[in-house]
């Protein structure tokens, strides 16, 4: 399986893998342009065609991957940014981005490499910094901040420093990005895949959520975005998306909300959960019905290119007829009783 820059872990770099065999010479980033377009696996393959090693890879919210290569022959580190899984950028980086210092190899001998590599994993790196360039107690107080919000810890700015607090907020939008494929809840329950339907058409998508069991609990505008609030009781997953110009413009899971709970039946509209199905497409009120206990137990005509389903929830007693016209459902209300209700 081809490996991509972009899920190198400072983590799983060993001794070992820094003191291998590596060509005599290596290349100034200047003379690494070529690289440049790659896609991440070939550029990772040029780069150890080149004697460089990899040393620790790091991810942001904007979906950046910048990774710092070391070529123990010349003492060179160079930082590779990678969008989209295609280098943008490979430029020259500071030899303590790579764990050395100096450009002495000594610190690459036996388990001081290994020292040396997790030292420069924990550490931020120039990335981080942007534009700014920090004294070395500065520096001290941003990596303090940065490791803090890397590992989850408590905001611990005793020092009030500004540079403890960008270290801090480059720390948590790392380890955000690190954990982006997590749901931010844990047990055995499956979830609802979401994220896939940032930028897409709203119509479209707000189908989408309701195939996938979420229903709309509340609505609101403010400035030129439309907000909805989407409730899965199954997985008791609660988002709120943001539409703007008919495009899904964020969606998150918000995780709680007033309305996002069990046993919420009614919204501020005054209607039902199952009267809020209408206009909404056929087999998303389908599903929602389903994953609210009722299951369907009659189906016919009813003209107008439309046709009728009967639905019972056993445990509530409670018989709902749905109205479907062009794949839309038209109307949804509690009939109370129906000979196949029961």
């Amino acid at each position: 399986m081809k490996t991509s820059l972009s899920y190198f872990l400072a983590t799983a770099i060993t001794a070992s893998s820094i003191l291998g065999s590596a060509p005599s010479f290596a290349e100034k980033a200047d003379k690494l342009l070529s690289i440049n377009g790659k896609d991440a696996w070939g550029a990772e393959q040029a780069l150890k065609d080149r004697g460089f090693k990899s040393v620790s890879s790091h991810k942001n919210s904007q979906g950046y991957v910048y990774s710092y290569w070391w070529n123990k022959h010349d003492d060179n580190c160079v930082r590779v940014e990678v969008y989209n899984d295609t280098v943008e950028t490979i430029t020259d980086a500071k030899d303590s981005d790579c764990g050395h210092s100096g450009g002495s190899s000594a610190a690459a001998v036996g388990a001081v490499a290994g020292l040396a590599i997790l030292g420069a994993a924990l550490a931020s790196k120039s990335h981080h910094h942007g534009d700014k360039n920090y004294s070395q107690q500065e520096q001290a107080e941003f990596d303090r901040g940065y490791k803090d919000g890397l590992y989850n810890a408590s905001y611990h700015n005793y020092n009030r420093s500004d540079p403890y607090s960008r270290g801090y907020e480059v720390g948590v939008d790392e380890r955000k990005a690190n954990l982006s494929h997590h749901h931010n809840r844990g047990g055995y329950s499956q979830v609802a895949q979401f994220q896939d339907l940032q930028g897409a058409r709203a119509a479209g998508a707000m189908d989408e959520l309701g195939r996938r069991g979420f229903q709309q609990v509340d609505n609101f505008t403010s400035g030129n975005g439309r907000y909805s609030i989407q409730w899965r009781e199954q997985s008791n997953q609660c988002l709120q998306v943001i539409v703007a110009d008919g495009r899904i413009e964020d969606i998150r899971d918000i995780q709680t909300h007033p309305k996002c709970r069990s046993g919420h039946l009614s919204g501020s509209d005054g209607k039902t959960w199952y009267q809020r199905l209408v206009g909404a497409a056929g087999d998303g009120a389908e599903n929602q019905l389903g994953i609210n206990g009722f299951s369907k137990v009659d189906t016919f005509d009813s003209g107008r290119n439309g046709y009728g389903t009967v639905w019972y929830n056993r445990s509530k007693r409670q018989c709902l007829q749905v109205i479907t016209v062009n794949g839309r459902v038209d109307s949804a209300s509690d009939i109370v009783s129906h000979p196949r209700c029961r």
